[in-house]
């Protein structure tokens, strides 16, 4: 009885140790969302209220987990800018019509080059 105890002990403390020292994978946030939100907090559209926490959270997390691109010295505008460019351009409706594209513009300069 006391060796099926000690085994039961043995197995949960080394299934909990793997599942706490597992990584944690973040989940990329939909680019249309956060060009949703970052329109709105650039004064170009609606809020998107608590929704968009997790979208401008994603915007300053440090990258590969987010889009800010951090090297040796520190944040890195230019490439943050590029890396940034890159992912809301990503989102169908956001370089199409015109309009859209003037406030990806406007979202880019505002944002684009800030930690």
């Amino acid at each position: 009885m006391k060796l099926r105890t000690n085994l039961a002990t043995f197995t949960l403390v080394i299934g909990a140790a793997l599942g706490i020292n597992a990584p944690a994978r973040a989940q990329a946030i939909d680019p249309c969302t956060l060009y949703l939100c970052m329109a709105g907090i650039s004064g170009v559209g609606a809020s998107g209220g608590p929704a968009c926490i997790p979208p401008i959270t994603y915007w300053h997390a440090v990258a590969p987990a987010g889009l800010a691109v951090y090297d040796y010295w520190g944040f890195d505008a230019p490439a943050s800018l590029a890396l940034r460019t890159t992912y809301l351009s990503s989102c169908p409706g956001a370089l199409s019509p015109p309009s859209n594209a003037a406030i990806l513009q406007t979202i880019l300069s505002i944002w684009g080059s800030i930690p």
